[in-house]
């Protein structure tokens, strides 16, 4: 595989930009979100991750559910260059305290105030972590954390000033440079990190696709975690790589009401 992840997603909204990637069901319907919506999403906060100082091989952590704001900020952390590290919602404080330890990671997006609050708790024993983006409306007030909606507009006020630095640091990415850490369940210890680069995800996404035909006409239903790299792989990057749109599943009970749907 020549290509990185970012990469993959920009020639792919580019050709089908008004066509839907994602579909998420809100006031009892679901909705689409096309390909150039989310381009623009992932510019806006690529560009609010470089105006934070985010670097290239800084960790950045998500703490959501499936969603399609964890498939934007994916690609926004790695467009910058950084790594993604994605979490499951349920750790508990202790687990979280355990990686971020381990990968300092320089910011987190997270689904709930919730996540913020765990997130300030260990705060102390992880001084690297410097600010959080969190997707669902909220009171707080700290300086340290951003809404959702608030940092795509601040990327947006910042684009024109940032472009080429943006898009420097999105061509700068290699096919071998890494894309996501990720922690193992801790079955036989501490959570391990695992490295993977684009070419190990691609890679395997291109070796799928010689045994499994889907195409840009399929429809994936999203439930398993993305925070594991099955769903990663196989119900991400896979579906980027050809096309097709994403539903995500409003929770595991749902699962037969939203297949029907």
């Amino acid at each position: 595989m020549d290509e990185t992840i970012p990469g993959l997603f920009t020639r792919q909204a580019a050709a089908l930009g008004r066509q839907p990637l994602f579909f998420v069901k809100r006031d009892g319907s679901y909705h689409p979100i096309t390909w150039q919506q989310a381009a623009d999403d992932v510019v806006a906060l690529s560009t609010f991750l470089l105006a934070q100082q985010v670097n290239a091989g800084d960790r950045v952590l998500i703490l959501s559910e499936n969603r399609p704001e964890w498939g934007i900020a994916d690609l926004a952390i790695q467009s910058v260059g950084g790594w993604t590290v994605p979490l499951y919602p349920s750790l508990t404080e202790t687990d979280l305290r355990i990686i971020c330890t381990d990968c300092q990671p320089v910011a987190a997006v997270v689904s709930t105030s919730d996540h913020v609050r765990t997130l300030l708790q260990i705060g102390q024993a992880v001084p690297s972590l410097r600010m959080m983006i969190v997707m669902d409306p909220t009171q707080q007030h700290l300086a340290l954390v951003k809404s959702w909606t608030e940092a795509l507009e601040k990327g947006r006020e910042m684009q024109a000033k940032l472009r080429n630095l943006f898009e420097y640091r999105r061509a700068a990415i290699r096919p071998e440079d890494t894309a996501t850490l990720l922690y193992t369940s801790g079955t036989t210890g501490e959570p391990k990190g695992v490295m993977l680069s684009h070419r190990n995800v691609l890679s395997n996404v291109e070796a799928c696709l010689q045994v499994i035909p889907i195409t840009g006409q399929d429809l994936h239903l999203s439930f398993l975690p993305l925070s594991h790299v099955f769903e990663r792989m196989a119900g991400w990057c896979l579906m980027l790589a050809v096309g097709a749109r994403v539903a995500y599943a409003q929770s595991m009970d749902t699962i037969p009401q939203n297949m029907l749907e």
